[in-house]
């Protein structure tokens, strides 16, 4: 009986550890939300580029990501003034034209 305790218990760390790297991969695979082979081919079509490492094509997305939600929160702060609960496009530029982090970006949607 002993013997077989010790077989339970190590199929049982097994299977944890199984679990353990199954729900590592997902976590890995859901670091970004954009498409990263559409990332990739993007970085791509800069002459300087000849080869995107997956890290760094990951690690562009994941900043894309952040910068699309600070300013989605920004526009959505013009929003909530006007009293709205859809962001429409004036939204957008009075948070590029209002916020400073966002002044690079002054001219770059066409009306």
């Amino acid at each position: 009986m002993a013997g077989n305790t010790d077989i339970d218990s190590t199929t049982e760390t097994t299977a944890q550890n199984d679990d353990n790297h199954d729900q590592e991969s997902n976590k890995s695979q859901k670091i970004v939300k954009l498409p990263l082979t559409r990332i990739k081919s993007i970085m791509k079509m800069d002459p300087d580029v000849t080869l995107a490492s997956q890290d760094a094509v990951i690690l562009i997305a994941k900043a894309t990501e952040i910068f699309i939600n600070d300013m989605a929160k920004e526009a959505y702060t013009f929003t909530a003034q006007g009293k709205r609960k859809t962001v429409q496009r004036k939204d957008v530029d009075n948070a590029i034209v209002g916020i400073d982090a966002l002044a690079f970006l002054e001219g770059t949607i066409d009306t």
